[in-house]
């Protein structure tokens, strides 16, 4: 990747802005981002053609099977030969090299708990190098990546760049025809490479008429089948260092403590776990010297809250189906992820 600067102030203020609304269009965020709507393009064509920021679609949770954290420990030399071999499975969706008490982290997902236990224990059998293993199936999320913010907007500009979301984008699916899984399919396909993708260029693309695609789109959104997220490259961002947290909490406290978790704002990804511990989270910091700072927050502002373990990322290698390069910076291979769509 060629040499690039910092993202601007009026970079972080479109990113914002489509971390809101991701397929906004630029016209209605350019008073409230502060510029004219061809400047936004071009800014963001930068953005895009550099990695710093895209915009994806992925399957919403009604369209994903179950997913777990994959831990693995590797023999001294084998850490990236193993994350390379999985990064071409479509059930290893995001991978991480860490510090700490595993070598990769590995988010992996499948249509169902048979098909996901099939690929961890036949994929884990065919791996060179492999030392141990521990899965942690992933239970309820308390929060996302995909609600994570850049904090460069006030908060009368957030909510105006939410009035221009469409409201069907957050109603009910009830009442609505079934979207045809081929049609779905195909609309995931091409939103993965490109999420702000037009109807018009979705449309021609797919051989299909421009209604029948934003009511595809529409009713995708509404059923929660499809979900749309703008992704910032993490050197880029203003926090640069990513740590994910093992925490253990008491069982009847859980939901409570993950949901005051959510209120860090270093907090990306708050889920709770089926295994050793109960709580897992994603974090990104500003410092290395923050990860201990932010720990011992945690524990003393959250009664009940242990960490028993943590890792800082040394690099991330794929993010929701998106191989990334050194930084975090995008790249335009993506390996379509998993679904608990019908063949």
């Amino acid at each position: 990747m060629p040499q690039v600067m910092g993202l601007e102030e009026i970079d972080r203020r479109l990113i914002q802005a489509l971390q809101i609304n991701p397929r906004a269009r630029w016209a209605s965020i350019a008073p409230i981002v502060g510029v004219d709507a061809v400047t936004l393009a071009r800014r963001w064509e930068r953005l895009s053609e550099h990695g710093l920021a895209w915009v994806a679609g992925h399957p919403g949770a009604q369209a994903r099977g179950p997913s777990a954290i994959l831990e693995i420990e590797a023999e001294p030399g084998a850490t990236m030969e193993i994350a390379r071999a999985l990064a071409a499975d479509p059930e290893a969706f995001t991978i991480d090299h860490t510090a700490g008490g595993r070598d990769l982290l590995v988010i992996a997902g499948a249509s169902d708990l048979d098909a996901l236990s099939d690929y961890i224990i036949s994929r884990m059998r065919r791996l060179d190098g492999v030392r141990a293993t521990r899965t942690l199936i992933l239970s309820s999320p308390f929060t996302d990546s995909g609600q994570w913010r850049l904090r460069s907007l006030s908060a009368d500009e957030v909510a105006a760049v939410e009035r221009t979301i469409p409201p069907q984008a957050g109603g009910r699916g009830g009442g609505r025809p079934e979207v045809d899984p081929h049609l779905e399919r195909d609309l995931l396909r091409l939103l993965g490479h490109d999420g702000r993708a037009t109807v018009t260029a979705l449309a021609r693309e797919l051989g299909v008429g421009q209604r029948r695609i934003r009511e595809a789109l529409a009713t995708l959104t509404a059923q929660g089948r499809l979900v749309v997220r703008t992704e910032v490259a993490r050197a880029h961002s203003g926090w640069p260092v990513h740590a994910w947290y093992f925490v253990r909490v008491p069982a009847a406290m859980a939901a409570r403590v993950g949901t005051a978790l959510t209120r860090i704002n270093e907090v990306r990804m708050a889920a709770s776990t089926l295994g050793p511990y109960n709580l897992v989270l994603s974090v990104w910091m500003r410092t290395l010297g923050d990860v201990q700072r932010l720990e011992a927050a945690i524990e003393e502002s959250v009664p009940g809250v242990s960490i028993a373990d943590r890792s800082v990322v040394l690099r991330s290698l794929k993010k929701e189906g998106r191989y990334l390069q050194d930084g975090g910076a995008a790249t335009d291979e993506v390996v379509p992820l998993p679904t608990s769509i019908l063949h």
